[in-house]
């Protein structure tokens, strides 16, 4: 652990505007974070709402749905993009979170529904029937809202696919900074990867680094606030998250930041 905290340090000591940032130790005490998390009465009814389906309900023991709702911020009332939301897996969880008074906008690009037609807004629409669910169909370089539309960004290990898909990182990390009202929370969980890697090798993996993540999001101006590691004995980091034995028990993180509150990159 002291090393991954050792290497997270040296490489945002070479990002500019970045090395004077302080950064959050990293949590790796699962079930306290998962006590913590059900301790939250919104976040409780969210992952006991009895309309979950099957589903939704087998992937929990690989995703930790608490400790993502809990890390986010979220809280009712909040409007929240999932980004690259897929089958609406974390949208439906924000969504009973959010409540009435709240919003959550599952946005798929154009690629994937033609890869997978049961993502369009016309087919998710006939299952997904919550009135504060919206939808955004936009390719990763097209995603843009007007300025302080969101509490909450939500990217459920899908930023190694907007690399992977030819995504302008610099520039989509920038728009999500403006798309966040101040004090807002990006939240980024994915697969982890070996940071010696070069980031294009990662994403190919269908992984990122907590630690490259970290040092792109506080570039674009963010303050990390947040790194939860789910580490793993059957993972080194460095395989297809699909090859047979590491699918489902690959090392993971859950990596937080926050447009500061005056609106203004931080420096």
């Amino acid at each position: 652990m002291r090393m991954r905290v050792i290497a997270l340090a040296a490489l945002l000591a070479i990002a500019p505007g970045v090395a004077a940032q302080e950064l959050p130790a990293p949590r790796t005490d699962l079930a306290a974070l998962r006590k913590e998390a059900m301790a939250n009465t919104a976040i409780r009814a969210a992952i006991g709402d009895p309309s979950r389906s099957t589903e939704a309900l087998l992937k929990d023991e690989r995703r930790d749905p608490a400790i993502i709702l809990k890390a986010s911020k979220a809280k009712p009332g909040d409007r929240v993009l999932d980004m690259g939301s897929g089958n609406g897996y974390l949208a439906l969880l924000f969504s009973s979170l959010v409540g009435p008074k709240g919003h959550v906008d599952i946005q798929n690009t154009p690629g994937w529904i033609s890869q997978f037609p049961w993502q369009a807004e016309a087919k998710q629409s006939k299952v997904i029937k919550n009135p504060n669910i919206g939808w955004v169909i936009k390719s990763w370089n097209e995603l843009e809202q007007p300025a302080d539309t969101y509490d909450v960004v939500v990217m459920g290990r899908i930023y190694h696919d907007v690399i992977l898909e030819g995504g302008n990182i610099e520039v989509i990390n920038k728009r999500v900074f403006t798309m966040l009202k101040p004090g807002g929370h990006v939240l980024i969980e994915d697969h982890d990867a070996d940071p010696a890697m070069p980031v294009e090798q990662q994403a190919f993996l269908h992984r990122i680094s907590h630690q490259d993540t970290a040092k792109q999001f506080m570039a674009a101006g963010f303050t990390m606030t947040d790194l939860i590691l789910f580490e793993s004995k059957s993972d080194d980091q460095r395989f297809n998250v699909f090859r047979p034995g590491v699918k489902g028990r690959t090392d993971h993180f859950i990596a937080v930041f926050q447009k500061p509150l005056d609106g203004k990159p931080a420096q």
